[in-house]
C-alpha cells in the first residue's frame, strides 16, 4: 500500500491526511503537540469562521499561484459537509458550522481520520526528512523515524524542514494585524468605533487599498477587521486616511456641510456635529482643524470641514506587536512548487500546504480555506505520486 506521512496536525495536514487516505494511502500524521487541531480550536474566536462565500483568488497575496489550488467556497462546504458538518452564512459572508463551536469541526475532521485508519502519532517533533530506499524516512528527536513514499509538510510559517532540503524563505512578517499611529490627532479617542471607509495612501497620496467596515480607536492607534485587512498593505502605504461618511462623494458632502453651517447657524463648533459624530470624534476633528469650540456654526469653514471628515488622515508608524497579529505573511517561497499539486519543484515528493508557505488573505475565513483547500490538493497529490513508486 503507497504511504504519506504528514507533518503537522493543524487544519492543513488534517484534510491533507483525510484526501491521501481516501485514495488508498496508508496515511501517518505527525504532531509535535499532545494532540491534533489545538489551532482550530480557538479560530473564530472559538467559533471556526472556516471559509468565506466571496473566496477569489485576489484576496491573497500571490494571486496566480493560488488560484489552480483555491477552489470555492462550495468545494469546501461539500467537503465539510460530507463528514456531516452543517454550516451557515452570515451578512459578511463569513462561514461558522451551526453548531458554532469550533470542536465540531475538529470533531468530524479527527472522526473522518479515525474512519480511514489515520495514524495519529503526537509528541513526534520532526527534525529531518531524508532519502531512504525510493521514498524518504521522516526523523524524530528522539531517534524514531516513519518511512514514506510521499511527504506533506504543513508546520506553518515557522518551518525549519524545507529549508534544509533546499527551499528559500520569504521573511516573516506580522499581517492581519492592528495599525500603530501617531498618536496627537486621535488623542482621546481609545474606545471609541466608528463605521467608515480607510484607504492606505503611498507617498504620493495615491490609494493602495481600502476597506469599509468598524474602526475601533486605541491607545496605540486604530483597530478592527478593515483595519487587519488594511493592515496586509502597509508595505505600499504609510498614510492612513479615514473617510467618515463613505456614502457620500465629496463634491456633495462639501455642499451638505455649507448647507449644515447655515441652517444650525445659532449653535457653535461645540454643539455643531451633534446628531452627526460621536462626541469624542468631533472634539478631534476641531482639533486637527484648529477650531476653537466657541466659533460660531456660521462662521466654520464648511469646505475644510468637509474635506477633513473626507479624509482624516493618520502617520502610520507600523503594525501592532506579533502576538496581535491573525497570521504571518513569509515562509516558504511559492516560485519553488508547482501551484496545481503543491508537490516541491527542488524535492520531488514532498509537498507543502497551509502555512508552511508564503500565502495569506484577508479576514473572513479566508485563511482557513486555503488551509483546507491547500490540504486537500497536497494529500490528493501525495496519494497519488506515492502510488506510482515516484519520490525522491
Amino acid at each position: 500500500m503507497p504511504s504519506v506521512a504528514i507533518i503537522g496536525g493543524g487544519a492543513a495536514g488534517l484534510t491533507a491526511a483525510i484526501s491521501a487516505a481516501r485514495l488508498g494511502a496508508d496515511v501517518t500524521l505527525l504532531e509535535v503537540a499532545p494532540r491534533v487541531g489545538k489551532k482550530i480550536l480557538v479560530t473564530g474566536n472559538g467559533r471556526c469562521n472556516l471559509t468565506n462565500t466571496a473566496i477569489a483568488p485576489g484576496a491573497y497575496n500571490h494571486p496566480d499561484f493560488v488560484e489552480p489550488t483555491l477552489g470555492s467556497c462550495d468545494d469546501v462546504r461539500d467537503f465539510f459537509g460530507g463528514l456531516g458538518l452543517l454550516t451557515y452564512a452570515d451578512d459578511e459572508g463569513r462561514v461558522y458550522p451551526v453548531t458554532n463551536a469550533a470542536n465540531s469541526v475538529l470533531d468530524v475532521l479527527r472522526l473522518e481520520c479515525a474512519r480511514l485508519g489515520v495514524v495519529e502519532r503526537c509528541d513526534f517533533e520532526v527534525m529531518g526528512i531524508s532519502a531512504a530506499d525510493g521514498g524518504f524516512q521522516v526523523a524524530s528527536r528522539y531517534g524514531e523515524a516513519v518511512m514514506a513514499g510521499a511527504v506533506v509538510v504543513t508546520t506553518g510559517g515557522g518551518d525549519s524542514l524545507l529549508p534544509a532540503l533546499g527551499h528559500g524563505r520569504v521573511a516573516q512578517v506580522p499581517v492581519l494585524a492592528p495599525l500603530k499611529t501617531d498618536l496627537a490627532p486621535i488623542r482621546g479617542l481609545s474606545g471609541v468605533r466608528v463605521r467608515c471607509a480607510a484607504s492606505l495612501l503611498d507617498d504620493a497620496g495615491n490609494p493602495v487599498a481600502t476597506e469599509r467596515g468598524e474602526l475601533l480607536f486605541r491607545d496605540y492607534g486604530v483597530s478592527g477587521i478593515m483595519i487587519f485587512d488594511l493592515s496586509r498593505a502597509l508595505e505600499r502605504g504609510r498614510t492612513l486616511s479615514i473617510d467618515f461618511f463613505p456614502d457620500i462623494a465629496p463634491d456633495a458632502f462639501a455642499t451638505f456641510m455649507a448647507e449644515r453651517c447655515s441652517a444650525l447657524s445659532s449653535r457653535t463648533a461645540e454643539t455643531f456635529f451633534d446628531g452627526m459624530l460621536q462626541s469624542r470624534v468631533a472634539v478631534a476633528v476641531l482639533r486637527a482643524a484648529g477650531i476653537d469650540s466657541k466659533t460660531p456654526a456660521a462662521e466654520l469653514p464648511a469646505e475644510e470641514l468637509a474635506s477633513l471628515l473626507k479624509g482624516f488622515r493618520l502617520a502610520v508608524t507600523g503594525r501592532g506587536d506579533a502576538a496581535q497579529a491573525q497570521v504571518t505573511r513569509g515562509g516558504t517561497s511559492v516560485a519553488e512548487f508547482d501551484p496545481r499539486t503543491l508537490e516541491s519543484r527542488l524535492a520531488p515528493g514532498v509537498f507543502a500546504a497551509g502555512e508552511v508557505l508564503d500565502i495569506d488573505g484577508r479576514c473572513g475565513g479566508f485563511n482557513l480555506h486555503w488551509a483546507w483547500a491547500s490540504g486537500i490538493v497536497a494529500g490528493e497529490g501525495a496519494a497519488r505520486l506515492a502510488a506510482t513508486g515516484g519520490g525522491s
